[in-house]
Formats: structure tokens, C-alpha cells, sequence
């Protein structure tokens, strides 16, 4: 072999077996690190993240045919929580544990995700908003504080622009959690998400495979589902979400992404008059603080609080202040 061909050919097989050697690092590391999570434990916050033992199961059927799962616990004023994309009413069980001796708290599974199941409008925030529409009116809730995380913010602004006279009736408060009022992705890549979203539904609703990772528990997944939290989260919190991600179907999962590509809730906010509160993470890469700003922006005199070194997931972070929050939040509309 010519001595030039014989080192190229050495120096492709170093490169190659350095970008092995990197890669196994890669993993190595990754491995470590998420050891080092699954090891880290609250005491103090463990025992939260598991729903009550007495807690009382609601099926309601929606309007579309569908059947939506409501979890209740407590009496006092109605707290109806929405959560966000991919996850469980049980995500909220910090709340059911702490604030169930002043509030009648009722937990959503939004249509597709947990035990509700949708019907034949399908998914997206539209839909969605009727079912908490129905809700309410099941139950007959008056003076309720609705509280929205991510997804289920939009959820809750899209109520409050379609349902007017629901939310006169029925509202006393509105707290939008760690969620935005409109262009989750930025404005140069929006175009092409849609584009792409368009062409994912088109292909799934025809019945062809579209390609998704399938979460598990593996270390991809779990560094993945880490990414929502702060600062030191309980491994018991990132293991819920994480089973949530696992558990929910594609045939929930993607169009219930895809429909938030065109989420555009300002003029809904700047009409709503319903005292409201924006609360978000100081660490949320999700939803991050200056998409909380905007919400406050659009609602006349919200109120507003970063919590510092908290994620995306508020309620599992820090339920003690969450609760204490919405507290405040209530009495103000008490004096109000």
C-alpha cells in the first residue's frame, strides 16, 4: 500500500475510533449522572407525590361521547387543576396531600391522558376548554379558582375566551402555572413546525407509522424528563413524569403537541377580567420566565411570582409555596 493511502487509512480508523471512544464516554457519563438522580431522595417531599387513600374517583361523560376522569378530595372553595401535556391529574397529588382541609379540590385528567378518554372531536385546547366547561357545570362550581400548568394553561385561556359567561358565573380566580399565551417555539422556526406537524397528522390520521421515541426507564429517558425540573429534584418527582411520558398513547401525544403550535391566547387574556395570578420557575426551560411576563402583560393587575430555582414542574418543586401562593391569592379575592 502507497505510504499517503496508509495513512489516510490510519488516520480514518483513529478518528473513527475516538468518535467510539467519545461516544462511550458519552454514555458512561449519562450513565453516572443519571445513577447519581435516581439516588436522590426528599424526605420530606416523598410521601406527597402519591395520591391519598381517600380520595373519590369521577367519570363525567363530555359532550363529544368522550369520558373525562375527575379526582376530588376536600371541602371549601373548588380548586380545579388542569395539567400539562403528557402528564396525569396525579401529577397534582402535592395538592390533594396539602391543601384538601380549606379547598374542594378536583384534579382533571385532560381528554386522551390517564383514565379520560376522548370522543369524537378528538384532541387540541378548543375541545379541551369545553371539557372544563363541562365540568364545571357537572359539579354546579361557583366562585372557583381554576389553576392551569403548561398545557393546561393554554387549556384555561382558551376557556376563558370561548366560555365568557362560564367563567363569569362560575370563576372567582385564574392561575396560569409555568404555561405562555402564544408562540411556544420561536418566530423563525414556527413556519416549519407547523409545516411538519401538518404533514405528521396528515400521515398518522391515514393510519402510516410515524416515528417517535418511546420513553422507558432507561437513561436517555430519564435525562430527558430531568430537563423539566430545577434545581435538585426528588428522583421519586422525575420518576413520575417520567412514567407519565411512558404511559401516554401516540394518538394522544402527537396531536396534543401539534395543536399547541397555533396557541394564541392575547386576546383572550387582554378581554378576560377574572382576578388572575401568574406563577413560574426561575430554571423553567420550557415555559421560561419571559413567556410568564407576557402572560401578566396581557391580564389587568395579575399578580406575578418567580420561584427561584424551581423547573417547569411547580407543583411537584415546591407545593409548600405553591399552596401558600394560591392562598394569598384567594383571600385577596375574598377582600376583593
Amino acid at each position: 500500500m502507497p505510504a499517503r493511502k496508509h495513512n489516510r487509512g490510519l488516520a480514518l480508523g483513529a478518528a473513527a475510533a475516538a468518535v467510539g471512544l467519545a461516544a462511550a464516554g458519552g454514555r458512561i457519563a449519562l450513565h453516572r449522572s443519571v445513577r447519581s438522580m435516581k439516588a436522590r431522595a426528599n424526605p420530606a417531599l416523598d410521601p406527597l407525590f402519591d395520591l391519598p387513600d381517600d380520595v373519590v374517583h369521577h367519570e363525567i361523560t363530555s359532550h363529544d361521547g368522550g369520558s373525562l376522569h375527575v379526582i376530588e378530595r376536600g371541602t371549601g372553595r373548588p380548586l380545579l387543576l388542569i395539567h400539562g401535556v403528557t402528564l396525569q391529574a396525579g401529577v397534582w397529588s402535592p395538592q390533594l396531600h396539602l391543601m384538601a382541609d380549606r379547598y374542594r379540590i378536583l384534579a382533571l385528567d385532560v381528554r386522551g391522558h390517564g383514565k379520560s378518554v376522548a370522543g369524537s372531536a378528538g384532541f387540541g385546547r378548543t375541545v379541551s376548554a369545553r371539557d372544563v366547561a363541562t365540568v364545571l357545570d357537572h359539579f354546579d362550581l361557583h366562585d372557583a379558582i381554576i389553576v392551569g400548568h403548561s398545557m393546561g394553561g393554554m387549556i384555561t385561556m382558551e376557556f376563558a375566551g370561548d366560555f365568557p359567561d362560564e367563567l363569569a358565573e362560575r370563576v372567582a380566580g385564574l392561575v396560569f402555572m409555568d404555561t405562555a399565551a402564544h408562540q411556544i417555539l420561536p418566530k423563525a422556526v414556527l413556519p416549519i413546525a407547523k409545516t411538519l406537524g401538518k404533514r405528521v397528522n396528515t400521515r398518522f390520521s391515514a393510519g402510516r407509522p410515524v416515528p417517535q421515541r418511546q420513553f422507558g426507564d432507561d437513561d436517555i429517558s430519564w435525562f430527558m424528563t430531568r430537563i423539566a425540573f430545577g434545581s435538585n429534584p426528588s428522583a421519586k418527582a422525575v420518576a413520575q413524569v417520567r412514567g407519565y411520558l411512558e404511559e401516554v398513547p401516540q394518538s394522544t401525544s402527537l396531536p396534543s403537541w401539534i395543536d399547541l403550535l397555533d396557541h394564541d391566547a392575547r386576546e383572550a387574556l387582554r378581554a378576560t377580567k377574572t382576578p388572575s395570578l401568574v406563577l413560574v420557575g426561575s430554571r423553567d426551560l420550557l415555559t421560561p420566565v419571559f413567556a410568564a411576563k407576557r402572560i401578566a402583560s396581557f391580564l389587568p393587575d395579575a399578580g406575578f411570582e418567580v420561584l427561584e430555582g424551581a423547573g417547569h414542574q411547580l407543583m411537584q418543586e415546591r407545593p409548600h409555596e405553591v399552596a401558600r401562593l394560591i392562598d394569598d391569592f384567594a383571600a385577596q379575592i375574598s377582600r376583593g
